[in-house]
């Protein structure tokens, strides 16, 4: 005999066996449709034939399998975290760590799983798109350095039907994709007018990825709140956001720039790297050389002086790129979105 949900009495479950959808409908007393309509997320459900599915999913420790709901909802669960570097930046630049973190918290309490994938070479890149273009996730978190890394993996990501974030601003011509990132511009100038109102007047920069719009508004918000403070011959490039490639910048500027009474390097990873260099040159820092970063990472109280630099949440950031993605796969416009930031004045300038 049927409920007025359709339901009829299924046969008993085999002792050793997982239940099944049609145990949790013997227990709800109602329909294997109707269990499948509350798995599946769907409207047409009363709350209380809704909670009382739930319940007897409880009772009996139903697990949904994963494959068949994706199957019905065209949905996998996962979320791709693509890094558009050499995994072992993962390492040697905390920021990198705490948007996998935090990435991985969020998503998780959107019942979402993470799945981290490397694209720092063409080979890398070329397996990375293979895997979204798959089908596997539902959306993208994307984090690079530099355009030119992964300009060929951003304009395959451009034709998925996924929704896509990245993290930064890494483009040089427009705005491919949707972005969240920290107002470079206002913090590298709030900390260009504290360098003028300490009375420095010979400041050199250390500039990674110029060829970026995010690296080129600090040096240029920077460079204009300082007002003749600095000089062109004195912003040298590194090679890369590392310790070494600080360090090495900071025994050019040494050598280009006698007299240098302030350096801003446009991370903390390369202040640190240039606080190295003058400690290895027996100058004092700030009384000789004063030193300031921008990020505000772990790397700027673990520093000896602590770090003067520009704090950008990047925790902030990330969870704004998931709260942005989430809204990408419920089928609304993600949006770009500015993180404010915020000069901390440190023993270091």
């Amino acid at each position: 005999m049927a409920d007025p949900e359709g339901y009829t009495k299924p046969r008993p479950r085999r002792r050793g066996t997982a239940p099944t959808i049609a145990d949790v409908a013997r227990a709800a007393g109602v329909s294997k449709g109707t269990v499948s309509r509350v798995l599946n997320g769907r409207d047409w459900v009363s709350p209380s034939t809704r909670a009382r599915v739930h319940q007897a999913m409880t009772d009996i420790g139903f697990v949904a399998n994963a494959t068949a709901r994706s199957l019905a909802t065209r949905r996998t669960g996962n979320i791709a975290f693509i890094l558009g570097t050499a995994p072992t930046h993962l390492f040697e630049d905390p920021n990198y760590a705490v948007l996998l973190q935090v990435a991985s918290e969020e998503l998780a309490r959107q019942d979402h799983a993470l799945i981290l994938l490397t694209a720092g070479t063409a080979a890398e890149r070329h397996r990375a798109a293979r895997f979204v273009c798959g089908g596997h996730v539902d959306g993208v978190l994307f984090v690079s350095p530099r355009e030119e890394q992964a300009d060929d993996l951003i304009a395959l990501l451009r034709t998925q039907p996924v929704p896509v974030i990245v993290c930064g601003r890494p483009f040089v011509h427009g705005d491919p994709l949707p972005f969240v990132a920290t107002n470079d511009r206002s913090g590298a100038a709030d900390l260009g007018r504290h360098f003028r109102t300490r009375g420095y007047r010979r400041v050199g920069v250390i500039a990674g990825h110029l060829n970026t719009v995010g690296a080129q508004a600090r040096v240029q918000a920077f460079t204009e709140a300082a007002d003749g403070i600095t000089r062109p011959e004195w912003l040298v490039e590194a090679g890369e956001y590392s310790r070494q490639a600080g360090a090495n910048a900071m025994l050019q500027l040494l050598a280009q720039a006698p007299g240098l009474d302030a350096v801003f390097a446009t991370s903390d990873l390369l202040a640190e790297g240039a606080i190295d260099v003058i400690k290895q040159a027996q100058l004092r820092i700030p009384d000789d050389i004063a030193v300031a970063g921008f990020d505000d990472s772990a790397i700027a109280q673990r520093v000896s002086p602590p770090l003067t630099t520009v704090r950008q949440s990047v925790t902030a950031v990330a969870r704004e790129m998931v709260r942005q993605l989430a809204a990408g796969i419920r089928g609304e416009p993600p949006r770009t979105v500015w993180v404010d930031t915020e000069l901390i004045v440190r023993a270091s300038a």
